[in-house]
């Protein structure tokens, strides 16, 4: 099994074994909905394969202590659709199954959450907060708000690492001429400059697309950095640095 720092990769989320705890990339639940709003007609299957992939998961790791979502575990921003609630009551449910007596699923807060708490509020096990902090290690969405919220701990000292979603990280795998390219769910880590500390990029959760290329898309790559790529049947392959 391939480890980042105290984790290890299992499928597209890390597992902090010592804590028995699931660290998850954005949902982006009700997506579906969001696009026929827009007028596009697509089969609504987002929340199965979500299901089947956390499966294979906890197959692999049994129940757990604590889910940390790192954010936008919604779509829509403008408000909370229909399909955003029924997904998230089913995923909660879900997920108890695969909890231990007492377990939490704790929710850091991203852009696409602005109207969370309503869904949230109603569940004893679920808590909504902007940032996640325990042993030198900070957890949140990755967006400059969240960024702005967590200042303080992302300043302090005794925090080491921050584990980040919002980015979406992806690589573009290709062969030597170019013909041939495959892109990829990727975890990226290593030392960041602006940060001042050790981070992990957590790919989304979010079954229907790959994300972006850390390469072309985003600004988070920085010299030095490695790669943990992940294939759709949940194998993943550490690529050392870029």
């Amino acid at each position: 099994m391939v480890k980042i720092f105290d984790f290890e990769v299992v499928d597209r989320c890390l597992f902090w074994k010592e804590k028995k705890t699931l660290i998850v990339g954005d949902l982006h639940l009700g997506y579906e909905q969001s696009l026929n709003e827009r007028g596009i007609s697509v089969v609504r299957n987002q929340l199965s394969q979500t299901k089947e992939i956390f499966e294979r998961i906890f197959k692999k790791i049994g129940r757990v202590n604590r889910i940390i979502l790192l954010g936008d575990v919604k779509h829509h921003l403008g408000g909370i659709l229909r399909q955003e609630l029924q997904d998230f009551e089913d995923l909660v449910l879900f997920f108890k199954k695969n909890l231990l007596d007492g377990g939490k699923i704790i929710v850091t807060k991203g852009n696409h959450d602005n109207i969370l708490e309503p869904i949230t509020r109603t569940y004893s096990n679920v808590v909504l907060l902007d940032g996640f902090s325990e042993q030198g290690i900070i957890f949140l969405h990755g967006d400059s708000q969240s960024v702005k919220k967590n200042y303080t701990l992302l300043k302090d000292i005794k925090t080491k690492l921050v584990v980040l979603g919002h980015f979406h990280p992806a690589y573009l795998l290709k062969d030597r001429k170019s013909i041939k390219e495959e892109k990829y769910k990727c975890f990226l880590y290593g030392k960041s400059s602006e940060y001042k500390k050790k981070v992990i990029f957590v790919p989304s959760f979010f079954p229907l697309t790959e994300g972006s290329d850390i390469l072309k898309d985003t600004e988070i790559y920085e010299r030095g950095m490695k790669l943990v790529l992940v294939a759709d049947n949940g194998g993943t392959y550490g690529f050392g640095k870029v």
